[in-house]
């Protein structure tokens, strides 16, 4: 008896209610229609965000709150606004409006290839409505790569012929898509590495190398033997050790690749190095240097004589550093020479040389010939001989600015490093103006790193002052995390990092330092005098990126022990 009273009562209060539309209910089915295609499309693309928003890091509950009561209101519209047409137009406006907000918001989270409604995702959804199905379209048609064939210093070398040969081998589009992936996920170097099944692929991004899908050993052999063709190596020979190079233009940009193979028990190797301009560093702020630092290096590059040292690590950034140092100095007013091997980025009204040792032209050599064209500036690619050390030091000594690289851990230990070279003390201490040692820090991902308390007696050892220590630290998440998992991150695409920058420690050579090295080159005492001087060590230099929540304590620890 309940139900049937409430019922009563409840078509009593429905047949009482008269709508703004009229008298009646009548509905007209045309409109009826439009309403429900709204409706239905309404709640396919809330559907559909909230399977996206748990991809990308928005607000799941806020996204669906506003979408959904934005959704009623317009409802609403159509049933007391007596203008259908007004009133449908209210709901197709409430509904475009949070959608596109809605897509921009996650377009700027994700990578290129993900987002929706650009003219690249119109185009694909194109194809695949009016175009031929995907396993029936040509090699390479989606993907926005254009093998040039080898590249020399940089340039542009075309060669149709080597291209072709390419296009016309089995894997061809799967090598297009290897070197889009590779320059959408950042990375420096792509390693092809074959087992006994398959052609493992991994790629080293942010110094970090990272596992990705192999392929089968069939088609891994085909794209490697691609890369082969391109970078004009002897496809037959696959034992020897071989080097070459090629360029690519991904979407509108040119790339470079160096090429170095390596017979393995399994079968060969390819590395292939990475040199995108569109990453290269331009000035000294870009490298990660503080302000203080900056203004000391900049005072040394408007020097007229002496030798800068930048030490490092492979991998270390230390090209980019010295080309930096190239962009601060006027080239206009000064004849710059650089030797390089091999050229990785072009610098406008530099004169640069590349070295071949294949072909007689060493360090060495090409550096006594520097010396007759009358340079300002000169720029050694790397010191590896007591000869080029020697000759870099004599140029220092005549009137030359040379900026150098150095394979070393610390500043120190590159004054070591140029002793055993056999350079003898008084050229070092007569021609040394500093020495820059610098290693590059992988950057927490703004959009998932986790705060954390760090212990009272770890900041005391970390000899943080009081009023530098900060309320949290940052670090990586985990597996662990509640509500911040890794694997969820769009942006760093699980890793917990995104992007690099550069810590230093600058040894500027003073007038002890310079006597300590002529009487006794001792690695010690020549420590003690530096950190007398206000040596700030590379860990110290990292310690304000850990401070200012840009990088964990420990990757700081990874990279500077």
């Amino acid at each position: 008896m309940a139900l049937l009273s409430s019922l009563s009562v409840a078509f009593g209060f429905a047949a009482s209610f008269h709508p703004v539309r009229g008298d009646g209910l009548f509905l007209d089915p045309v409109k009826l229609v439009a309403v429900l295609l709204m409706y239905v499309a309404w709640l396919a693309t809330a559907a559909w965000m909230d399977r996206d928003i748990q991809k990308v890091e928005l607000k799941r509950e806020r996204w669906n709150l506003l979408f959904l009561s934005l959704g009623g209101i317009g409802l609403a519209a159509i049933w007391y606004v007596p203008n259908f047409v007004f009133a449908f137009s209210i709901l197709l406006a409430l509904y475009s409006s949070v959608s596109l907000i809605y897509v921009g918001k996650r377009n700027a989270l994700v990578p290129k290839e993900a987002r929706v409604l650009t003219r690249r995702h119109f185009q694909k959804l194109w194809r695949s409505l009016f175009g031929k199905p995907a396993q029936e379209k040509e090699e390479g048609q989606l993907v926005p790569v254009r093998f040039i064939g080898k590249s020399s210093s940089g340039a542009k070398m075309e060669d149709p012929e080597r291209v072709a040969r390419a296009e016309a081998s089995p894997g061809y589009r799967l090598a297009l898509e290897l070197v889009y992936e590779a320059v959408t996920h950042r990375a420096t170097d792509i390693h092809l590495e074959p087992t006994r099944e398959e052609m493992t692929v991994r790629f080293r991004i942010d110094s970090m190398l990272q596992q990705m899908a192999p392929f089968s050993r069939h088609r891994g052999d085909a794209v490697l033997n691609i890369f082969k063709v391109l970078a004009n190596l002897d496809i037959s020979e696959k034992r020897k050790a071989q080097d070459g190079g090629f360029a690519a233009e991904v979407e509108g940009r040119l790339v470079d690749f160096r090429v170095a193979t390596a017979g393995s028990v399994a079968g060969e190797k390819m590395v292939m190095r990475l040199l995108d301009s569109a990453q290269n560093f331009t000035s000294l702020a870009q490298v990660g240097m503080k302000r203080r630092l900056q203004a000391k290096i900049e005072e040394i590059c408007a020097m007229p004589h002496g030798m800068l040292i930048v030490c490092g690590p492979t991998g270390a950034g230390k090209t980019s550093t010295l080309y930096a140092c190239l962009n601060a100095i006027d080239r206009y007013q000064r004849n710059v020479i650089t030797l390089e091997n091999p050229v990785e980025y072009t610098i406008e009204n530099v004169t640069q040389i590349e070295v071949n040792p294949k072909a007689g032209k060493t360090f060495a050599s090409e550096l006594r010939s520097i010396l007759r064209q009358d340079p300002d500036v000169i720029l050694i690619g790397e010191v590896r001989d007591a000869e080029t050390a020697e000759i870099a030091c004599q140029a220092a000594q005549t009137g030359h600015l040379v900026f150098t690289t150095l394979h070393a851990n610390d500043t120190v230990t590159a004054i070591g490093r140029l002793l055993d070279l056999g350079v003898q003390p008084y050229m070092i201490a007569s021609s040394l103006t500093a020495i820059l040692g610098q290693r590059l820090i992988r950057l927490l991902c703004p959009h998932c790193k986790v705060p954390y308390q760090l212990p009272a007696e770890v900041v005391q050892k970390l000899r943080i002052r009081a009023d530098k220590v900060p309320q949290y630290f940052y670090r990586e998440p985990t597996a662990g995390d509640k509500g911040n998992d890794a694997e969820e991150c769009s942006r760093c695409r699980g890793v917990g990092y995104l992007g690099r920058t550069g810590i230093f420690e600058l040894l500027l050579v003073t007038d002890e330092i310079r006597d300590l090295i002529r009487a006794n080159p001792d690695l010690s005492a020549l420590r003690k005098a530096a950190q007398k001087a206000g040596l700030v060590t590379l860990f110290d230099d990292g310690l304000r990126q850990v401070v200012k929540g840009k990088t964990s304590l420990a990757e700081l620890q990874r990279v500077a022990k």
